[in-house]
């Protein structure tokens, strides 16, 4: 093999496999608890990443940052459990939430459910706790 050849193959491989690991974006969520009496539990999770088990305290945050992959098919959920209901809802989805949120997410979570802020017009799109609790108050 040449020495043009061996350069060209190291600059195609440079180019397609390190250079866009340096360019990918950086994407942020927040997860804000809402929730009027007791705790909010959470569990955050990749197919990569568990971000283990938090409890927030009302107006209390948990955000964190992550690199979606370069094909766009990075997910983050979360489970939620208070005494209002729980769930299991996806956070992150590159595939629907970036033309909600962008790559800027914040979640409200409030005693009816999770809330994502909508970018730019900072209006929110509400879920149902997909468990409601028998014991709402």
């Amino acid at each position: 093999m040449s020495s043009f050849n061996i350069k060209l193959a190291v600059l195609s491989l440079y180019l397609l496999y390190i250079s866009p690991l340096e360019a990918r974006p950086t994407a942020h969520v927040n997860i804000i608890g809402n929730v009027d009496k007791g705790p909010l539990t959470i569990h955050c999770y990749s197919i990569d990443n568990d971000l283990g088990t938090h409890l927030l305290a009302y107006n209390q945050a948990f955000p964190f940052s992550f690199s979606p992959n370069i094909l766009g098919t990075t997910k983050f959920y979360c489970d939620f459990s208070t005494q209002f209901g729980s769930g299991n809802y996806a956070v992150f989805d590159h595939e629907l939430l970036t033309i909600r949120c962008g790559l800027n997410c914040v979640w409200y979570i409030k005693n009816d459910g999770p809330c994502l802020v909508i970018n730019p017009t900072h209006e929110l799109w509400c879920q149902p706790w997909k468990k409601p609790s028998e014991l709402r108050s």
